[in-house]
């Protein structure tokens, strides 16, 4: 396991996403930028901190594919409508809430989450791709019940998507709490299921 040391920055990343994207006539200043990308870095980075807020005009960050455990430093980015984290190690949605006025979409898929708890701060998220992750128990998808705006969920490859799924009413538990979401794993939630939903969860 590498250490800290060895890891790219974000000061870094922000760094080297201005070398890759600029041209002579053309130079590339992250803080002017709507989409940053900082993905799939070599060394790869480990924590997000405050120099993110510097990307004041970000509406979509890109940090996927790194090894970051924590979201963190979101504090500045107050125009940031899609943030992209999937494949890092994040066990948990702290941190999200400092972007939780402007926050639509959040990937988050193949990372280490256990619960949602941290989402009913996003109070304009519509899509929520949160595949891959470690969601066992019905109640961990309750702070879902917050995010009205909410229309696009991915949940497959959790275990308790495995685990409705056979006992067959996965969709059902899910539009019982989330009655106005669209579409859930890609197909979209019909009336029956949202009547049926109700009906469980009461």
């Amino acid at each position: 396991r590498r250490s800290q040391r060895e890891m790219t920055s974000v000061k870094d990343a922000i760094k080297n996403f201005e070398a890759k994207y600029s041209t002579p006539e053309v130079p590339v200043v992250a803080v002017e930028t709507e989409h940053v990308k900082l993905y799939g870095q070599m060394p790869p980075i480990a924590k997000m901190d405050n120099s993110l807020s510097s990307l004041k005009a970000c509406k979509r960050l890109a940090l996927s594919s790194n090894c970051i455990e924590k979201i963190a430093g979101l504090k500045g980015c107050e125009q940031l409508e899609i943030l992209s984290l999937g494949r890092n190690q994040i066990k948990k949605l702290d941190g999200v809430e400092d972007v939780g006025e402007t926050l639509q979409e959040l990937w988050i898929s193949y990372n280490l989450i256990t619960s949602l708890k941290g989402a009913e701060k996003l109070q304009k998220l519509r899509v929520l791709y949160i595949s891959q992750n470690l969601i066992a128990k019905l109640p961990e998808l309750d702070p879902l019940k917050e995010c009205k705006e909410l229309q696009e969920l991915l949940l497959v490859g959790n275990p308790i998507h495995v685990e409705l799924t056979n006992a067959g009413d996965l969709r059902e538990q899910v539009a019982g709490r989330v009655p106005w979401l669209k579409k859930l794993d890609g197909t979209p939630i019909t009336e029956e299921e949202r009547t049926a939903g109700a009906e469980k969860v009461g």
